[in-house]
């Protein structure tokens, strides 16, 4: 689709994954073994054939840029289009006061407001990274788009009594007729609703509408796109709901983060990850070695692992070596990390190049996972 921009926000202010992003942006993180959130977003825009998209950073997004390049493992290295790294060191023509920092969402899009009106698109989809729907259509959202005469669609997912979590933060739609929001409030208790609508982070605007809704906020010194645009306008513009019902992973806690993870050892949702194509940065690198006496049970391993001992539903990374005598259950294992002889690990994240020494044992809880930060010896 030539008349769409894509733009993801590569970063969130409301997730809480601890050691997991203090060095890295959160689109970069790891997901499924040898892919990483980036890989899921940028993979829904080109299956819908958007090559035209803009990714917006804030800070410690130098390993986020090293995976992309210029987009052509996801066929993005185009003359017209293509993919499009929006670093924070940009914004500071147009907000010299910032200092580099986003006060909020629409300080984002402002700051870099001169690429986005450079694109030839109409509309524009723009999404979060701390919320992957992966097998989302974005030409029927589109087309639902247009064909309700919405200002805003904003993809909802319906949770109700016993089902999924709803993010910390996360805006709750109230619905009317026809699927039109008519209030947002925000998810700040702890007591979950028992039931609710409750938005994916992906929202479908007309191009001219998102300029001039920014500038209005900016200019009255308003930055969230969630409480000045969706809550404040929710009453003069005309914002439809579309629901989505596919996989979807919620990243903003480490809990969330392991929980996805571990979803990938299930069928139904690889069945429904991979019902379209998943493009990542491609290695060329050996297969993995799978000594003799060891053992590997329901688990996703990448290429140029040396396994010597046992592994049990986990997320083995590229180049991961596993000493004889070690177990490893219920994990994640990060790149290149490496993790020696009678060494026991449960509910275990190992951030990459991290080296655990004989004979350790540590262990966490299903829903409080221990994670060890990159490049540490334990």
């Amino acid at each position: 689709m030539r008349n769409v921009l894509g733009i993801n926000f590569s970063y969130s202010d409301d997730v809480n994954l601890r050691e997991l992003t203090r060095i890295r942006t959160l689109a970069s993180l790891p997901l499924g073994g040898k892919y990483r959130i980036i890989d899921f977003v940028l993979s829904s825009f080109v299956n819908a054939g958007i090559y035209d998209v803009s990714v917006i950073t804030k800070n410690n997004y130098h390993s986020l840029v090293d995976h992309v390049g210029a987009g052509k493992d996801w066929d993005m290295t185009r003359k017209r289009g293509g993919l499009r790294i929006l670093s924070p060191m940009s914004n500071v023509e147009f907000n010299p006061l910032s200092k580099s920092i986003y006060k909020g969402s629409l300080d984002a899009l402002y700051c870099h407001m001169s690429s986005i009106r450079r694109s030839m698109a109409e509309y524009v989809i723009m999404m979060g990274s701390s919320t992957v729907c992966c097998g989302i259509d974005y030409n029927e959202l589109l087309k639902n788009h247009i064909n309700t005469n919405a200002d805003i669609t904003a993809v909802y997912r319906t949770t109700g009594p016993g089902e999924e979590t709803i993010p910390y933060n996360a805006s709750i739609f109230s619905m009317g007729d026809e699927n039109r929001i008519n209030s947002v409030t925000f998810n700040k208790d702890e007591i979950k609703p028992q039931e609710a609508n409750w938005s994916t982070d992906i929202y479908v605007i007309k191009k001219s509408l998102l300029e001039s809704l920014v500038a209005d906020c900016i200019s009255a010194g308003k930055y969230s796109w969630h409480a000045d645009i969706l809550h404040r306008l929710v009453g003069q513009l005309n914002i439809r709901g579309y629901e989505y019902k596919g996989v979807l992973f919620d990243i903003s806690t480490v809990s969330g983060y392991m929980k996805a993870n571990m979803d990938f050892l299930n069928e139904d949702v690889q069945n429904g990850v991979f019902s379209r194509p998943i493009y990542t940065k491609v290695k060329n690198s050996v297969p993995s070695l799978y000594a003799p006496g060891c053992s590997v049970k329901n688990s996703l391993l990448a290429d140029n692992c040396v396994i010597e001992g046992s592994v049990e539903n986990s997320i083995i990374s590229r180049g991961v070596k596993i000493g004889r005598g070690s177990i490893v259950k219920n994990s994640i294992v990060m790149q290149n990390t490496e993790i020696m002889q009678n060494v026991t690990l449960e509910h275990i994240i190992l951030d990459k190049d991290v080296i655990v020494r004989d004979g350790r044992h540590i262990a966490g809880h299903e829903t409080y996972p221990v994670v060890v930060e990159k490049k540490t010896i334990v």
